[in-house]
């Protein structure tokens, strides 16, 4: 299991980079999708600064996560053992494998498993967007105008994935990186329209601006890999 340390803001110039540092989110109210309505965030909790890199999910591998039951919901063991899979489908391409990159291409499943192992969970949708914009409701992380230099959505033109400190000025105000673009992160919601279907948060680099927004819901099947996908992770603040 890997050692989580929380960080409470931003990391400090010139700090050398730990992708497990956490920032901590309070508990209140905050105002919550399209229509700012005013929602309340029950207990403070701590979350990834960093979505997970194709470094922390290594160790996850390396460390047998794959084939310990005690790290799977009873849906992801089913998962697993039906599609006999080990790896995220990207994991033998470069272009997607760099260490300092967001892992991609891992369903639900794999991602509530590594989460359990990191001794962690994956955030509900509410938390997510409580991290990602604060408390005021504002469009973007950095504020309410879209800045294509602040994140890697399509507009910004990478065409891929980009490493998880890429954009400093893109942070959340809990000093949270890539909350848009770069990949949409799994969160452990339901989407209303489809019993079968985990919200999805953020955007990603191949999804326009209108998709990064803070608010913008979508969902997918929790078994279903596209390298457009990561996540991030929670621990709740006792």
């Amino acid at each position: 299991m890997t050692t989580v340390t929380a960080k409470s803001h931003l990391l400090k110039p010139h700090k050398r980079i730990e992708f497990n540092d956490m920032a901590e989110v309070p508990a209140g109210l905050f105002l919550y999708g399209y229509d700012k309505r005013e929602e309340t965030i029950q207990q403070p909790f701590f979350i990834d600064i960093y979505p997970v890199t194709n470094r922390q999910y290594t160790l996850f591998i390396k460390s047998g996560g794959y084939s310990k039951d005690e790290y799977w919901s009873k849906e992801g063991i089913k998962w697993r053992k039906k599609n006999i899979v080990h790896l995220p489908d990207y994991r033998n391409i470069m272009e997607w494998n760099k260490r300092d990159f967001p892992v991609g291409g891992v369903t639900y499943y794999e991602a509530d498993a590594y989460a359990r192992w990191a001794g962690k969970r994956l955030p509900t949708e509410k938390e997510w967007e409580k991290a990602a914009r604060g408390t005021d409701g504002r469009e973007y992380p950095w504020g309410d105008i879209f800045d294509k230099d602040k994140c890697n959505a399509k507009e910004s033109g990478a065409d891929k994935t980009t490493p998880v400190t890429n954009y400093p000025e893109g942070v959340s105000p809990y000093g949270c990186y890539d909350m848009v673009g770069n990949l949409w992160e799994w969160t452990n919601s339901w989407h209303e329209d489809d019993i079968d279907a985990n919200v999805l948060r953020g955007g990603s680099w191949d999804w326009e601006k209108e998709y990064a927004h803070c608010a913008f819901r979508s969902g997918i099947h929790p078994g279903i890999r596209f390298n457009f996908i990561g996540f991030r992770c929670v621990m709740t603040l006792e």
